[in-house]
């Protein structure tokens, strides 16, 4: 049987005050998300969820790439300029090309 080597703690060292300063750099280089629910076809989730086990990927994260390659692909046929990572927290007014009276 292996011998165990006991847990240290990385932060104990880290008063509380540089800790919770860590915490927040930790999640400020997170983009803020947000929660959407979308209603698709049985037939089309069951393919996201095939490629994405062939990816190696949880489905939801597959479908977040996806998505985001997609809007990317769109903004640079349109010559957008905006960057990347500059989208995330920032609804935008863009022409949606939405007639009125047409749902969201």
């Amino acid at each position: 049987m292996s011998k165990t080597r006991p847990w240290i703690d990385p932060f104990d060292g880290m008063s509380d005050d540089e800790l919770d300063a860590h915490v927040d750099t930790l999640f400020a280089k997170r983009p803020r998300t947000v929660g959407v629910s979308l209603r698709v076809p049985v037939e089309l989730l069951e393919r996201v969820k095939r490629q994405a086990a062939r990816a190696r990927a949880p489905y939801q994260t597959f479908i977040k790439g996806v998505l985001e390659a997609a809007v990317d692909r769109l903004e640079r046929r349109r010559g957008s300029t905006r960057a990347r990572h500059g989208r995330a927290g920032r609804a935008t007014q863009r022409g949606s090309g939405r007639r009125s009276g047409t749902a969201a």
